[in-house]
């Protein structure tokens, strides 16, 4: 049993030990189990689900809702707090979620709260885009007379064209 009274379990671990491998990007359940799944550690998804949300609860990971009737994702922050402090961009193209940690757009949610006394909750905003590789794809198609959107092109995955470090 830990210090908080709760017991300890193989399975707990072994979630806590994916997340904290994973803690530059962010996960889903279904990857949690997937994981879980390859390191032959028998788990429901409800189990799962309950453990996050408790570690949600417990400010050690960020819970996210991209997407209108998607599943959340997590990202493990620990008892860090500096998550708190940027943006997030999402490529309506390929999925991939990026941490905006940049002086500008602080500004602009420091204006919001001076002008329009409106405070930004940047742990929930998201900006909508199409990343860099995205982009230069749809480019490439486009000049060469191919249809230039991931949704034009029911044979691509969505993620092909984005480098992996995008994949938050």
């Amino acid at each position: 049993m830990t210090q908080t009274g709760e017991y300890k379990t193989r399975q707990r671990e072994v979630i806590l030990e994916f997340l904290k491998q994973s803690s530059s990007r962010h996960v889903t359940i279904d990857e949690v189990w997937d994981y879980l799944k390859g390191q032959s550690v028998k788990v429901g998804r409800t189990t799962i689900y309950r453990y996050m949300e408790k570690l949600t609860a417990q400010g050690q990971l960020r819970k996210y809702h991209i997407k209108e009737g998607s599943g959340a994702c997590y990202q493990y922050i620990g008892r860090q707090t500096n998550c708190q402090e940027h943006f997030h961009l999402k490529c309506t193209e390929c999925g991939c979620l990026l941490h905006a940690e940049c002086d500008y757009l602080s500004g602009v949610a420091l204006h919001v709260m001076e002008h329009h006394r409106f405070a930004v909750d940047q742990t929930k905003t998201v900006i909508y885009g199409i990343c860099e590789a995205c982009k230069n794809n749809m480019d490439a198609r486009n000049s060469h007379g191919l249809p230039g959107y991931a949704a034009d092109r029911p044979d691509t995955p969505q993620t092909a064209d984005c480098p992996e470090y995008l994949h938050d």
